[in-house]
């Protein structure tokens, strides 16, 4: 529109000017190497006009002759643009498709055609992951690690290639300079927290958590409760590595952070009674017990004397329960205890609520004890065959011969981190793995040594892999 305007505009011009012209007296005269020429106005004016009409395309061929190499070059380049990027999109198609071959071959092409090294290096480096070829794809990747632009994505392609090659150290190295690189992007904090936690290198991974709460990419109720779990596995390293000072100091900060979180209470517990600290231990456990009953804080704090009176440890053990009376752990600490002072009345009632919660095998057990405590062994051999089939509890005595709770390996802290640190549970680690039931003979107010013998009656009940056995009064 703004050309046809401009176009009528000068055509309006060129006509008054030609009217005028013509309409107005006078001559032109010019002289041109000593020869005059004489002409009317209007003659000189369509002279003119009729020069530059010619002239002016005259003009514009010869523009054009002299951009043709030019514009011959423009059109090459855009001819070879657009097969660079054809060869990128089917190369990235063949590579994501699997088709290493037609995805090498495109690659080849665009190295070539395109001026953008950067796709090109991208593209080479997926045609050679396709294909198997981890050199060739460590080395395109390698490559773009000179770019700033493409760092990041150098790092993530390297760090897959040494996975792959099993290389978790240099896989860990390229995950620590990615973090460093990237402040938005959430895979090096996952992979690097991730490949940390599976090498049980809890400290690192505690920094690394830390770095990755101020970016807000992990939650942090979520951050709080993983660091309570790698505090606890980095206690457990000292304390196996003989640095109880270290190891308790590590137990009691996991503690302070997630005083629930059962495993921290008994490690920061037993390391406390070996300082000669037993009140203190006694306290951490009664703290975990009000935040979250656990049958582990249980034995933990059964375990604190273990020179104790049975009927001191009964009352030491029903202070404990008062603490959280209502709880299904409480109902079942007061139950054994009544049926080791022979009130199986008391027992029953504790145990019908407890059933109530949750109907598992250790609470039907803990009804045939009481059962046989009352010479009813038709009762005892109905719960009994109750028991074999009903859900099973963890039994979290059997982490180790000697009896405390929480002695996982490395592969049971790595799963912690994230059952317990995301979820908030705490699973048996091997209770998938056909770990045992918890023993309802594994009375918690008597010392190990006096566990499951119920003085004054005819016969004995006694923990038998989760069951329970007649034996002989002596």
């Amino acid at each position: 529109m703004i050309r046809v305007a401009a176009l009528l505009i000068v055509a309006v011009i060129a006509a008054l000017f030609t009217f005028q012209a013509a309409t107005s007296p006078g001559r032109v005269e010019i002289e041109w190497f000593g020869t005059t020429i004489k002409t009317s106005a209007l003659f000189a004016v369509i002279a003119v006009t009729l020069f530059f009409a010619v002239l002016l395309p005259v003009l514009r061929f010869l523009m054009v002759l002299v951009d043709a190499p030019g514009r011959i070059g423009r059109a090459n380049l855009i001819t070879k643009r657009k097969k660079g990027q054809e060869s990128l999109a089917l190369g990235l198609i063949a590579a994501e498709a699997g088709e290493f071959d037609e995805a090498r071959k495109h690659a080849e092409k665009a190295a070539e055609l395109v001026e953008e090294p950067r796709l090109a290096k991208l593209l080479e480096a997926r045609a050679a992951e396709v294909a198997g070829d981890v050199p060739a794809a460590e080395r395109a990747y390698s490559g773009m690690l000179q770019n700033e632009d493409t760092e990041i994505l150098g790092r993530k392609g390297l760090l897959q290639a040494a996975l792959k090659r099993g290389d978790r150290i240099s896989a860990m190295s390229h995950a620590e300079a990615a973090l460093r690189l990237s402040k938005s992007a959430t895979w090096p904090f996952t992979t690097l927290f991730e490949l940390q936690v599976q090498a049980g290198a809890w400290e690192g991974a505690i920094e690394t958590l830390e770095e990755g709460e101020k970016r807000k990419l992990v939650e942090p109720k979520a951050a709080t409760r993983r660091r309570a779990v790698l505090l606890s596995a980095a206690a457990h390293k000292f304390e196996r590595e003989r640095q109880p000072e270290k190891a308790s100091e590590m137990a009691q900060r996991a503690v302070r952070l997630a005083p629930g979180f059962a495993p921290a209470a008994a490690i920061a517990a037993r390391l406390l009674v070996m300082e000669g600290k037993a009140w203190k231990a006694q306290a951490v456990l009664e703290e975990a017990w009000e935040t979250a009953p656990h049958p582990a804080i249980a034995h933990a704090y059964r375990d604190i004397k273990s020179d104790e009176p049975p009927v001191d440890r009964q009352r030491r053990m029903m202070g404990l329960v008062e603490l959280k009376p209502d709880h299904r752990e409480s109902r079942i600490i007061a139950a054994e205890i009544a049926m080791q002072q022979l009130n199986w009345q008391g027992a029953w009632d504790n145990l019908e609520q407890a059933y109530r919660e949750n109907p598992s095998s250790r609470i039907c057990n803990l009804f045939a004890g009481v059962c046989k405590g009352r010479n009813d062994d038709e009762g005892a051999r109905r719960w009994l065959a109750q028991a074999s089939v009903a859900p099973r509890e963890a039994d979290w005595t059997d982490l180790d011969p000697e009896g405390p709770a929480f002695l996982y390996d490395d592969t049971d802290w790595a799963r912690l981190v994230y059952m317990f640190g995301d979820a908030g549970q705490l699973i048996h680690p091997r209770m998938e793995r056909g770990g045992r039931d918890v023993g309802a003979g594994s009375v918690l107010a008597l010392p190990a040594a006096l566990r499951g013998a119920s003085a004054g009656d005819q016969s004995a009940w006694t923990a038998n892999d989760g069951g329970y056995r007649e034996e002989a009064a002596e």
